[in-house]
């Protein structure tokens, strides 16, 4: 396995930080956004604007981003959940991503900055991404789309978000989604292949992952957790939305994707696997600067449009 080599020259300018109790979060989050308010935009579209939703009872609003790549109405809408772990990661860190998945996806999109942890564990990004969803199927007309046609994407932990709620939402009285795309998922597959042969892989360590699961989870017993907060191991997999799940070679999570793809079609969903070579875990975010990472994308991108339009 050979990394493309511009990704990796980019990889070997990002900063090594040091994943525990001692970093300065606020000042990680802070130099994210910026880096990624610098990066030049992929696509401009016919509306983008944020707004706030109502939260989960109890809990503050949540704020969205809303996307519109033309004034058509009746488009199909997606509901967008950015991964960085819980941790990290927020609306302007996967601004390009989105952009470009409403263009070439030719759909609304309503992208979540739901709340992280630490500060916030389990079950709050849960929640909001419950919230921000019933709101969406509530609002889609107004946004100028169409309330039949409603999927749900997301990227890393936002892939495992889009999972969960593919299976919390029925719970909860609210019709699932169409289509679920994730992008190198979180799915809980336990020890795997790639997580040891990626161990030390540029873009997520097992010290980082190790960390992110133990904001996320909070003091929350492990006999409290839901099935589907790992679903790769959940019991019933049948009748959840047909699936498009896109990971990455050189990553420690591909086969968490791989395995959630097989489980899907083995409980008769349609479900599609496609691994992107030469690609690490989190290459959304280097859209703007690596061009093999924007083609890696793209099979997701013309997934979601032959889901949404097919």
């Amino acid at each position: 396995m050979r990394l493309d080599p511009v990704l990796a020259a980019y990889l070997a300018d990002q900063p090594d930080l040091v994943w525990n109790d001692a970093l300065d979060l606020a000042a990680v989050r802070a130099a994210e956004n910026a880096e990624s308010r610098a990066a030049p935009r992929l696509a401009d579209l016919h509306e983008v604007r944020d707004t706030l939703v109502p939260g989960p009872p109890g809990a503050p609003e949540v704020a969205v981003r809303i996307y519109r790549p033309s004034p058509n109405p009746g488009l199909p809408v997606t509901l967008y959940l950015h991964g960085g772990g819980f941790v990290v990661g927020s609306l302007d860190t996967h601004d390009n991503a989105v952009r470009l998945l409403a263009e070439q996806a030719r759909t609304v999109v309503v992208a979540v900055d739901y709340r992280l942890a630490p500060e916030h564990p389990y079950p709050a990004a849960v929640e909001d991404a419950l919230a921000a969803y019933r709101w969406t199927l509530a609002h889609a007309a107004d946004l100028g789309g169409d309330p039949d046609r409603v999927a749900v994407a997301g990227d890393s932990a936002g892939g495992l978000l889009a999972a969960v709620l593919c299976f919390a939402a029925p719970e909860r009285g609210l019709r699932p989604p169409m289509f679920q795309l994730l992008v190198y998922p979180s799915t809980g597959a336990g020890p795997t292949e790639s997580a040891r042969a990626f161990a030390d892989a540029s873009g997520l360590r097992p010290d980082e992952l190790a960390w992110y699961q133990r904001a996320f989870l909070g003091a929350a017993p492990p006999e409290s957790l839901p099935a589907y907060l790992s679903p790769a191991r959940a019991p019933d997999l049948s009748g959840l939305p047909p699936a498009y799940v896109l990971t990455a070679e050189a990553d420690p999570l591909r086969d968490d994707g791989a395995l959630y793809a097989r489980r899907l079609a083995e409980a008769g969903v349609a479900a599609h696997w496609h691994d992107s070579p030469g690609m690490v875990h989190g290459f959304l975010r280097f859209l703007h600067a690596v061009p093999a990472a924007r083609a890696a994308a793209q099979p997701a991108f013309d997934a979601l449009r032959a889901a949404l339009h097919g």
